[in-house]
This record gives structure tokens, C-alpha cells and sequence, in this order.
């Protein structure tokens, strides 16, 4: 018999940027004045800035001191004026083709049914990123009636914090899954294979809602800076034939945090 449910996710995505100051003592600057202008820098150039035809693009830097890329154990330094044009690229999240809600539709008993969407982020320059996510509630209809968290399957127990296998008709809940693909779709787990095996692994969000003690979870990282990475995220729910009738929902947030 079907049950006349209908459980949707609403999604909400923030971005945290941290805020940082450096203590920088007194150097010494060429300057150059007249009655119209006062210049201070510590070098000038003879050329720099980005040139490029139908074959290539170059930054370059000529006559700085001592410019390039310099690395060590622990540390990068990029000394040269063509390395500020990395800097004008922007941290950036978002979800995919605006799917902003998940609507599961009226759902069976014992038959699990999944939805997608992308989060795909930017993180172009520092040390990469930290996706985490969490959920305001279990899904709940108007009555107050939960649809529990899933816990996966028997022997593969899965947590806020860890995932487990999850593919029994009779392991019911809300859960998902996280796997990290490339522009054309094809799985990489790229950002994701330390959160998730593969995509038979799921856990559920983080619930915080009080009395919870329940956090915001990484989901996703990478410790280098990346341009448009992606993840898909499915969600799944699998209802048992005693589950009340009714339209659950809930709502999951993404926070996206830079590393520099």
C-alpha cells in the first residue's frame, strides 16, 4: 500500500571567510615625487603584467628582484608582481542548476528512493577548504512526528560522524552520501574519499537542534588550493510500513570554510 507521504529538503549554503592581520615592520621604499604625484614602492619594473595570443598566456615579471616561485618543507613563496592575478580569483560555493529543495514524492514502504544535487566549490588560492553540513531537524511532519535519521544497515553502523553501507530494503531513515566528480560527471571522490568509500556509504546530517549535542560535520576538504570541484550529493529515505502519513521536511545547511 502506498503511504501518502511526501518528505522535501529545503538547502541552505554559507560561506565563512576568516579575518586575519599581519604585523608588518618599517622598510625602506624608492620614491619618486614631483609638484603632481609622490610614488613609494620598494622596486620598479622594466615590463611586467599578462600578455597571451592564440597559443598561449604569459604573466611575467622583469627587472624585480629575485622574482619566481620558491619552495620548501612547509612553505610556498611566489615573489613576483605576475603572481597578483591569482589573488583576483574569488572564493566561491554553490549548489547546482538552483536545486534548492529535495522532493522525495509519496513514498513506499521498504522501497528506498534517492535525489541529487551538486555542490561544486572554489578555493583558488591558500590552503584549500573545509565543506561542512548539518540539518535543523530530522525530517517531521506538522504534528511533530519524526522520520528517523538512517543508522545504515546491521554490521555497518553509521553515525553523524562516520558512514556505513547502506543498501537493505529494511534499514529505514534519511541519510546521504557525498562523492567527488569531475565536469563531466565521472566519479573521482576527489575531496570526498576520507568522508565516504564510495557511493554505497552513507551517514546522516548532523542534527543540531537542542537538546542535540550534535555539530556541523566535514563532508568535504582539500588541502590545496582547487577551481570548480565538485561533489554529488544523494539523499535517501526509505520509510517502514508503520510510518505515520504526512509531509516531512527538514532543512540541510552547507558551510563552506577557505583555508589560508
Amino acid at each position: 500500500m502506498t503511504t501518502p507521504m511526501n518528505p522535501k529538503i529545503f538547502f541552505i549554503f554559507s560561506l565563512f571567510l576568516g579575518i586575519w592581520s599581519l604585523a608588518i615592520a618599517p622598510v625602506k621604499a624608492e620614491t619618486f615625487s614631483s609638484p603632481n604625484y609622490r610614488i613609494q614602492w620598494g622596486n620598479f619594473n622594466m615590463t611586467s603584467g599578462k600578455k597571451s595570443s592564440a597559443s598561449f598566456r604569459l604573466t611575467d615579471t622583469v627587472g624585480q628582484n629575485a622574482p619566481g616561485a620558491f619552495t620548501n618543507s612547509g612553505f610556498v613563496v611566489k615573489s613576483g608582481f605576475q603572481y597578483i592575478y591569482t589573488t583576483f580569483n574569488k572564493f566561491s560555493f554553490r549548489i547546482n542548476n538552483s536545486k534548492l529543495a529535495i522532493d522525495f514524492g509519496t513514498l513506499v514502504p521498504n522501497v528506498g528512493v534517492t535525489d541529487t544535487n551538486i555542490i561544486t566549490i572554489s578555493s583558488p588560492s591558500g590552503r584549500g577548504y573545509l565543506v561542512y553540513a548539518q540539518e535543523n531537524h530530522p525530517l517531521s511532519n506538522s504534528l511533530g512526528i519524526t522520520l528517523p535519521d538512517t543508522s545504515c544497515d546491521i554490521g555497518s553502523t553509521c553515525t553523524e560522524t562516520t558512514s556505513g553501507n547502506w543498501g537493505l530494503s529494511s534499514t529505514y531513515g534519511f541519510g546521504f552520501n557525498a562523492i567527488g566528480i569531475n565536469s563531466s560527471g565521472a566519479v573521482t571522490n576527489i575531496g570526498t574519499s576520507a568522508y565516504f568509500s564510495d557511493n554505497t556509504f552513507f551517514r546522516h546530517f548532523a542534527n543540531v537542534q537542542p537538546p542535540s549535542t550534535q555539530i556541523s560535520q566535514v563532508i568535504m576538504s582539500e588541502s590545496v588550493p582547487v577551481t570548480n570541484h565538485s561533489a554529488l550529493i544523494t539523499y535517501k529515505v526509505n520509510i517502514s510500513p508503520i510510518q505515520s502519513a504526512g509531509n516531512y521536511e527538514n532543512s540541510v545547511t552547507f558551510t563552506a570554510v577557505p583555508f589560508y
